[in-house]
């Protein structure tokens, strides 16, 4: 596994000498984007998937703290915090 800095310019010219490749803008010198291989894009994308599901909880777990948790907190899962509020004030 090679992660290598290429310029935009060089990436779109077809140069695609690693299997990540962080684009960097040659006049401003800052990171424009990210370039995975295709024989690691499916471990990314899980990889991807699981820190959003932590951050879709820890927000949940906040958000319950401030609200409340009514019950197992079970039917709350898919919920907004305006739904969850609304029913907390019925």
């Amino acid at each position: 596994m090679t992660i290598e800095k290429v310029s935009f310019r060089d990436f779109a010219r077809g140069e695609i000498s690693g299997d990540f490749l962080i684009l960097i803008d040659k006049k401003s010198k800052k990171e424009k984007g990210l370039f995975i291989d295709k024989k690691y894009s499916n471990d990314f994308i899980d990889f991807l998937k699981i820190r959003e599901q932590r951050e879709i909880e820890r927000k949940r777990k906040a958000l319950l703290d401030f609200v409340g948790e009514f019950g197992d907190g079970k039917e709350y899962v898919n919920k907004s915090h305006n739904e969850i509020k609304a029913k907390k004030y019925e």
